[in-house]
């Protein structure tokens, strides 16, 4: 995702954070797209720290964990921010009402698979403030994936 947002926009930097194993993988994208001279690659947990940056993107990341795993990972990311760090997460938000939906099937599988789940606007909004973030908006993308996007609190 980082890849092609870089490619849209020349004038940016950006940093791929991963674990240490996918860094080749990250690398060969990069190059593949040709902004491998304007992203960095840092391996590491972002359960322990996280780079400094303007603007943290996590996309499907957070519907992997429970609450309180996903709170200390966007804790993480707050205490790494700079006062007006924006972080946007690109989820599937769970919509009201029974009505059939993407995220409700792969919430299923996220319970079965990591322990993770799918959640709702109110439960992202619950999750950012909980680790330091104000939701400012969440964006439908015309896709089952919302964006997110919040301000850190300093």
């Amino acid at each position: 995702m980082l890849a092609r947002l870089m490619a849209q926009a020349p004038d940016r930097r950006g940093i791929v954070f991963d674990l240490p194993e996918v860094i080749p993988a990250a690398e060969k994208v990069l190059a593949d797209y040709g902004v491998d001279d304007r992203v960095s690659i840092q391996a590491g947990s972002f359960f322990a720290e996280v780079p400094a940056a303007d603007v943290y993107l996590m996309s499907m990341v957070l519907h992997d964990w429970d609450d309180r795993s996903a709170v200390r990972i966007i804790s993480t990311i707050a205490d790494a921010a700079a006062p007006g760090a924006r972080l946007v997460v690109i989820e599937c938000i769970v919509p009201p009402g029974d009505g059939p939906h993407f995220s409700k099937a792969t919430d299923l599988v996220m319970l079965a698979i990591s322990g993770g789940k799918e959640r709702t606007a109110a439960q992202y909004a619950d999750l950012l403030a909980a680790g330091g973030f104000t939701v400012d908006t969440i964006k439908q993308t015309g896709t089952p994936f919302s964006a997110v996007e919040a301000t850190v609190r300093k």
